[in-house]
């Protein structure tokens, strides 16, 4: 199925038809017992592709007070406003998550990952990485297998998800759930991923790429970690405040822990 077609009208019509197995009716149960043991109640907490937002719930009725659903239609967090009147309705969040701009301490991953087109893993990624503040968690679940191979729910690896990760979570973890709903049991990974906060030294050889191309004055495109591009001439390397970084030659200076890739501009 296309990512075309997993839009708005799509999950509307899934909720409409009460075809939704994936609301089990109430907070998943290792997304529960993570949120039990937070004791920060004032954490900023996303909840992306919440549906009926049970979690957001379990959230709200232990005293955390900046939970945010997020869905692509408002029909099923409606649900939530039904079973929890007192919840504010102006942290309900409908639409596009790829195109909200806010930050987090904490994002909660239940059932979301797996219901995206895997064509928008690596964007998935990337935006998750964008909305988290440095040091916050993107924790919850990913299916390694699913019972339906067509999807939704889409399922995957741990080498595929590792891969997908950590070159913008280093030392994320996929440990088994040691506490699924039976019918999940044994098909749940306990996801736990966090931003990094404190400078990363890159790698020697990583370096030498940015000392030729400084040397050479050779025009070069970046990748960086929040998934975006950019181009231009390196004209000094430096080190601040323990920091390494590198001047453009327009001026901009780019924290080398920042860039991902380095290579030279296609037609070059």
């Amino acid at each position: 199925m296309s990512p075309e077609k997993l839009d708005a009208r799509y999950w509307d019509d899934r909720y409409s038809d009460g075809d939704a197995p994936w609301d089990i009716g109430s907070a998943s149960t290792p997304l529960a017992s993570y949120l039990d043991g937070l004791t920060d109640k004032n954490l900023r907490i996303l909840i992306p592709g919440a549906g009926r937002a049970y979690e957001a719930e379990h959230a709200h009725r232990l005293g955390f007070t900046h939970v945010f659903p997020m869905d692509f239609t408002l029909a099923p967090l409606e649900a939530l406003m039904e079973r929890c009147p007192d919840f504010p309705r102006a942290h309900l969040l409908v639409g596009d998550f790829f195109a909200h701009d806010e930050r987090y301490d904490v994002i909660l991953e239940q059932t979301f990952f797996c219901a995206l087109d895997p064509s928008l893993r690596g964007k998935y990624v990337q935006h998750m990485h964008k909305l988290l503040k440095p040091g916050g968690k993107l924790v919850g679940v990913l299916f390694d297998s699913v019972p339906n191979p067509v999807g939704p729910p889409f399922g995957g690896t741990v080498d595929e998800y590792r891969s997908l990760f950590e070159p913008l979570f280093p030392g994320v973890s996929f440990e088994r759930c040691y506490n699924s709903i039976a019918p999940r049991a044994g098909r749940e990974l306990w996801l736990k991923a966090t931003k990094p906060t404190a400078y990363e030294p890159i790698d020697c050889n990583f370096y030498d790429h940015f000392e030729a191309a400084a040397t050479l004055k050779e025009t070069v495109r970046f990748g960086l970690r929040d998934g975006s591009e950019r181009e231009g001439i390196i004209v000094d390397l430096f080190v601040r405040e323990h920091i390494e970084w590198m001047r453009l030659k327009d001026g901009s200076e780019i924290r080398l822990d920042e860039v991902i890739d380095l290579r030279r501009p296609k037609g070059t």
